[in-house]
């Protein structure tokens, strides 16, 4: 038979005193846990709430203050011009807004592309489709020589001292339609937060020189997270290219774009890429960076 013997009795006693403490303070440290962890969601439920609340409130002036401005550009222009308006698109998710607020002003103003023969094809598509969704008044113009037998005629591409190619290749055909049509002026998507050309842009702009065309601008004012910002209150739908990392809707191998531009057109539209690589005049941000 095998026997313990038994440790003294202070010993004994200090034994139990401290399994005693231990236990007390395996429950305090519970408690404790639980109190933090309480109070965590306590406070990440109030930081929820109030950021809900900011959330709101700066949706509620938005639409007071940005929309409600753009929106009365657009009702006093209608009313200017008697309904002799057109809307400007670019595919790009500027001018989405801006055709998106004109029809709810006046349903019935024809919406103007400007097909300049060197669009991305996803903004062509894009273009139409949004034409059959939303059931609206497209007018397709375009130059009335293509983009590259211009450069190749002129043997020169556009600069940003020189944008030769702008107005045969969208403000003339535009123009001519608006002619044609009678049509007294045109609301774009521009805004003033683009460049420091366009600081000094105004809701309506007139003319300085030709071709003396008058531009409604509604949201000259906002920048590009409130434009975004709107895409997102109602689910607008936008350009795909957006999805591919362009920053910009437009012509494709427009000279004023950076080098990066075209790199993702090197990997997005190879055969784009390709085409322009072995073009005559050399595109000068392929010089400039020697993309090969």
């Amino acid at each position: 038979m095998i026997c313990f013997r038994l440790p003294k009795s202070s010993v004994c006693a200090e034994f139990f005193k401290s399994y005693k403490m231990c236990q007390v303070s395996r429950y305090t440290w519970t408690k404790l846990s639980v109190s933090i962890s309480c109070s965590e969601t306590e406070e990440m439920l109030r930081i929820s709430t109030v950021e809900k609340g900011v959330a709101e409130v700066n949706q509620r002036m938005f639409k007071k203050h940005r929309v409600k401005q753009a929106s009365e550009i657009l009702e006093t222009a209608n009313e200017l011009f008697d309904g002799k308006l057109a809307i400007a698109f670019s595919g790009g998710k500027d001018s989405l807004v801006a055709i998106h607020l004109a029809m709810k002003v006046n349903p019935k103003l024809p919406v103007v592309f400007s097909s300049t023969t060197v669009e991305f094809p996803e903004t062509l598509s894009f273009v139409r489709d949004l034409a059959r969704n939303w059931n609206f008044d497209l007018r397709v113009v375009s130059p009335k020589k293509s983009f590259f037998r211009m450069v190749t005629d002129k043997g020169v591409w556009a600069s940003h001292e020189d944008r030769w190619c702008c107005r045969p290749c969208k403000e003339d055909p535009t123009v001519d339609l608006l002619v044609k049509e009678d049509l007294q002026a045109e609301i774009t998507g521009t805004t003033r937060t683009e460049s420091l050309y366009r600081r000094s842009l105004a809701p309506i702009k007139m003319p300085k020189k030709e071709p003396y065309l008058i531009r409604v601008n509604p949201i000259y004012d906002w920048n590009q997270q409130e434009v975004w910002s709107y895409i997102h209150l109602y689910n607008l739908p936008v350009n795909p290219l957006y999805g591919k990392g362009y920053r910009r809707i437009g012509c494709w191998c427009c000279p004023l774009n950076g080098p990066s531009h075209f790199t993702r057109v090197k990997s997005t539209h190879p055969m784009l890429y390709k085409f322009l690589r072995d073009f005559t005049p050399r595109h000068p941000a392929l010089v400039r960076k020697k993309i090969k």
